[in-house]
């Protein structure tokens, strides 16, 4: 009886792996719907229903794609971090199909699962893209902070550059960044000079890499850290999150005008006068870590929106199981934590407010 069930069990996850595995004609099935079909049947957030139909698709999709690597995992990082987002699915398909081709060009995979975000809202050419990935993975080689960066990459793709230019003004700041220059100044002065038709690409960043003392950085930025930490009104603070939402989403962004997830984090927290670090990541190592069942309002909740064992997203929590978090579909929201697929991707939480008694 147990042979039996163990041969039914192992039966059953055939037949859902052979729904993303099966090509559409005879021959040889891609090692990348394979990986994908077993990261599929493994996701405890996704209905059964869902399941079929993202294997379905992407075999119809992918089985004769040619990519010529395993497209599996990033495939899965796309469509997890599109679910997380309430993107729809044949919009997260489309963005998924133009970053496997800039990755199957060459394009660095994490990188390319990064601007999978910004792609879900526009159509962006698989050259761009890796062009795109290329500079941010040169960005992190120099310690470039990203936000400048994928700021760049938002101006690039809103306003139409040539490629050629945004590959120009990125290896100028990225060459800015290993002299010791202000990224940000050194950023600003480009897309001001850019809107402004005050010269070519070149002349711009060989302007500023002959002038250096110009861009030079001035007084030490604020550590990042806690910080002083000043006792909060509860109410108050609640206000002060609630005021963020309907804030739209900008990929890389900060400011009430759009942000992204930890940009909105950090600013409503600086606003209230506590400092932590701009990446989830490191957002994650702030303050002290609680309990999710003792969460409070204010506190740092962590995900792996992309099932890939890696902290991608971050909210604070309202209280009464609600998240205030920024959705690439939404903007600032709120969400449900008690939510089946917030709940399945659900890491850590770390509190860094303190209220008034």
């Amino acid at each position: 009886m147990l042979r039996r069930s163990g041969r039914l069990a192992a039966c059953c996850l055939v037949v859902l792996l052979g729904l993303a595995a099966a090509p559409a004609s005879a021959g040889e099935v891609p090692d990348g719907l394979v990986s994908f079909g077993r990261l599929v049947a493994g996701d405890q957030g996704l209905a059964q229903a869902e399941k079929e139909r993202w294997t379905a698709l992407a075999r119809e999709r992918f089985a004769a794609a040619g990519l010529g690597f395993d497209f599996g995992p990033p495939l899965y990082a796309i469509l997890s971090q599109a679910r997380f987002d309430e993107v729809g699915t044949e919009t997260a398909f489309k963005a998924a199909e133009g970053c496997l081709a800039a990755i199957a060009a060459g394009a660095p995979v994490d990188e390319t699962v990064e601007l999978a975000l910004l792609a879900f809202g526009t159509d962006i050419a698989p050259a761009r893209l890796k062009a795109y990935a290329l500079a941010m993975q040169a960005c992190g080689a120099v310690n470039l902070p990203l936000p400048v960066m994928q700021e760049m990459i938002v101006h690039a793709e809103e306003e139409a550059w040539p490629e050629a230019d945004f590959t120009t003004f990125a290896q100028g700041l990225i060459e800015a960044g290993k002299q010791g220059l202000d990224a940000q100044k050194v950023a600003l002065w480009m897309l001001v000079s850019k809107a402004q038709k005050l010269g070519t690409a070149e002349a711009i960043v060989a302007e500023i890499l002959a002038r250096p003392e110009k861009f030079r950085a001035g007084k030490p930025a604020e550590p990042e850290g806690p910080g002083p930490r000043p006792a909060l009104d509860f109410d108050t603070f609640r206000g002060a999150v609630e005021s963020f939402l309907g804030t739209p989403y900008v990929w890389g962004g900060g400011s009430r005008e759009g942000t992204d997830c930890s940009g909105f984090t950090q600013l409503v927290l600086k606003e209230n006068g506590y400092r932590i670090p701009r990446v989830s990541r490191e957002q994650a190592a702030a303050g002290e870590a609680v309990e999710r069942k003792a969460l409070m309002l204010g506190d740092l909740v962590f995900f792996d929106t992309r099932g890939a064992g890696t902290i991608t997203h971050v909210g604070l929590y309202l209280g009464g199981n609600l998240l205030a978090h920024a959705s690439s579909s939404k903007g600032v929201t709120l969400v449900l934590l008690t939510d089946t697929y917030f709940d399945s991707r659900y890491v850590s939480a770390r509190r860094v407010v303190t209220y008034t008694r």
